[in-house]
Formats: structure tokens, sequence, C-alpha cells
């Protein structure tokens, strides 16, 4: 009975993850989501597992949980905060720590990884069909649907967001051909590869792109086998900004000089200023009213202000230094080291060059998210499931990877006596 209910876990979170970068799946997402927790909560009250709160992430999880909590009290909107700390934190929270108990073990890792491959792949093929096929947009436009001008239908996803998506998926194909020996496979992954890095360079995302550009380069650095990729991707890439005359413009140096961020970023330096420790609270309803917001915008000097009135922070940083103040932050920023330093320990003391290969694709991916976090919203949504998914995946990692301490030390050698 309980092997059919761990069986039954694992199914339902491989479903939730697989469903992640589909819009308009919330159903199946909620039931994946909920019956994993109710099968967990039996697991664990029956006594035959145990929650896996045992990692480094638990302090910083827990610090971070407890100061959006009591900032509920000083709050600008309450109830907006109680519900995004419930569903926007605790949430994605019980999300990793259910995806540890379902994958506990590292052979459980690539089957995560192969989920988040073939998902993604199958939603920007299926995407990209029907924004440039079916809706018969040029191939000049975004892929995606950020601006006013798209015409949204089933696949409907902001060209920010789907760059986390795709980075993601592009370094775990990577990291999985190399370790696969069977030759259909390594065809799959090729193929998943060229797609997710297609629809990156689709999307024309500039935090996207130099994120994936800097986490093959970083992953290409240990790995021989992608050496080639390393030096064709970047020229792919440039090829690719100076194809058409809009590309040329999007990331021309006057374009990035003139870039709505700027006034975005100095509205938001605005808000922080009236309060910088603890922040307006953890919901983020209250960003989006350009009631509220306009008071800010009007001290950002003219020459600055976004003309269209954009009230989304398009900055992670950003948008938890308002919410969670500068104590947030810091604890924000303290839960992203904690991270940092585990995936390095599994890159140096690894048992086998595969685990090495693991840790070392799981740093520069999450090193792509940071990066991209600086150009978009990462708060919720399929951004921050893949977040939370990189949190999941290093832990499982660490959890086999040998300390220090544990470590096997030469034996010295006796001499003859």
């Amino acid at each position: 009975m309980n092997n059919r209910m761990e069986q039954a876990l694992a199914m339902f979170m491989g479903l939730f993850v697989f469903l992640n970068p589909f819009p308009r799946a919330t159903a199946p997402k909620e039931i994946a989501f909920y019956g994993s927790l109710a099968i967990a909560l039996y697991l664990v009250a029956s006594g035959h597992r145990k929650l896996p709160w045992r990692t480094p992430l638990t302090v910083p999880f827990l610090l971070l949980i407890l100061w959006s909590a009591g900032g509920i009290f000083f709050a600008l909107d309450r109830p907006n905060s109680l519900h995004d700390v419930l569903f926007h934190l605790v949430k994605y929270v019980a999300v990793a720590l259910l995806l540890i108990a379902a994958y506990p073990a590292r052979r459980h890792l690539h089957t995560l990884s192969w989920i988040v491959i073939l998902s993604t792949a199958i939603f920007v093929t299926a995407s990209a069909i029907h924004f440039y096929g079916i809706l018969d947009h040029g191939f000049g436009d975004r892929l995606g649907y950020s601006d006013a001008s798209s015409r949204p239908g089933f696949f409907e996803m902001s060209s920010n967001y789907m760059g986390f998506l795709t980075v993601f998926a592009a370094m775990l194909s990577m990291n999985q051909f190399i370790q696969e020996d069977r030759g259909a496979r390594k065809a799959l992954l090729a193929l998943c590869f060229i797609v997710t890095v297609a629809a990156t360079l689709l999307t024309q995302t500039r935090g996207a792109i130099i994120g994936l550009v800097l986490a093959t380069l970083l992953f290409g650095l240990k790995n021989r086998r992608v050496l080639l990729v390393v030096v064709l991707l970047p020229i792919l890439v440039a090829s690719f900004f100076f194809a058409g005359a809009e590309s040329r413009e999007r990331f021309s140096m006057q374009k990035m000089q003139s870039n709505e961020r700027i006034g975005i970023a100095l509205m938001y330096g605005e808000i922080i200023k009236e309060h910088p420790l603890k922040g307006i609270g953890f919901g983020m309803e209250l960003l989006q009213n350009k009631e509220f917001m306009a008071p800010f915008y009007e001290k950002v000097p003219k020459a600055y202000r976004d003309p269209a009135f954009s009230v989304s922070p398009h900055n992670l940083y950003l948008d938890v230094a308002v919410r969670l103040g500068f104590v947030g932050l810091l604890l924000y920023l303290y839960l992203i080291i904690t991270v940092v330093r585990m995936v390095l320990l599994c890159f140096v003391t690894g048992a086998d060059a595969s685990m090495r290969s693991d840790a070392l694709c799981l740093a520069a991916s999450f090193g792509a998210v940071l990066v991209q976090a600086f150009f978009a919203d990462a708060s919720f949504g399929p951004p921050a499931i893949v977040f939370y998914l990189h949190l999941t995946m290093i832990a499982i990692l660490w959890k086999e990877t040998p300390t220090p301490s544990t470590c096997a030390s030469p034996q010295p050698v006796k001499g003859n006596a």
C-alpha cells in the first residue's frame, strides 16, 4: 500500500512539473499539488516517510517565511499579503519539499530533468507553431504575448517568463546529452536543445539570451564535449542580434539606455525610500494599482518616466526589496548564497564525473536564473517554479554528496621495518 502511495506521489509531482510551462492548466496543476500534499501527509502520519527538512535550505526558508508572515501585521494591504504569503511563498516551499520527498535519490534527478526537458520542448514547439503559423506573426515578432499588439491564444505566455523555462531546459538537455549513451535518446536531447535555444532567441529577451550564453560558457569550461557549442552559440546569438533592423535596435546601446526599466527602477526606489526596512508587505496586488503607484511615478524625473506607466517591477531583487524591505532582501540573498554553497560543494566533492557534471549544470543554470531575475519578474508563476526546481534538484544532489569531513583520506604507506 505504502509503495503504491509513494509511486502516486512521484506521479502527481511529476505531472505538476510537466504542466508548469502550460499557462491554462491551473486545475490539473492544483489537483497534482494537493493530491501530492495529501499523500505526503498520509505517509508522514503512518510513519512510512519523514519530512525532508534536514538540508541547509531549512533555516533560510524558515527565516524568509517568518519575516514575510510577520510583515502581514504592518502591510499596507493585509488581506493580499496574507494570500500571497500562503500561495506564493509557503506553497512554493511546500512544492520544493514535496519534490524532494517524491524524488529523494540522485537517480531521480535525471527523471526530473527529462520531465522538464520534454515538457518545455513540447510547449515551445506548440507555442511557436501557434504564434507564427496559426496567428501568422512574422519571425521579427517576439515569441510570446508580452505586448498589447499580440493576439493571445491558448499558448499565452510572456516572452520574459518563457526565457526562464527555455534556458533551464536547454542546460539540462546539454547535461543529459553528455551522459547519455543511447543514440535515440541523444538525438532526442539534441532536438530538444535546438528547440529550446531557438525559442530563447525568438523571445528576443535580453536577460534570457545573456543568461543562456553565460551558462553555456560556464558549463563548457569543464566539459570538452560542449566546447563546440560554447563557440557556436555566441556566434549564433550575435548573428541573430544583427539579422534584422528590429533586433539591432532592440539590442542597441541607445535602446538600452532609454529602456523603460530605468524609470521603473527609479519609481520603485521611491517606494523603498518610504519603507526601507520592512517594505510594504508581501502582497503583489498593491503594486499593480496605478492609483497607489502614481505619486511615486510623479517623483521620477520626466526624462526617465515610462510613457506607458508600466507598474511591473521587471526585477526580482527590486520586487523583494519593495515588498519585504532590505531585511527581506538580505534573507532572500542568504537563501541564494546557501544554494550556491551547496552546489559548489557538490561540484568540488562529487563522487564521480557524472555527479560533478550535474552540479556544474545546475550551478550554470541557476546563475542564468539569477541573471534573468535582473530583467524580469520571478516571484510567481512558471519562473518561480523554475527557481524552486533549482533549489530542489540541488538539494537532492547535495544529499548524496560526500562532505569534506566524510571523504576518504589517503592511507599512509607503511615503510619496511
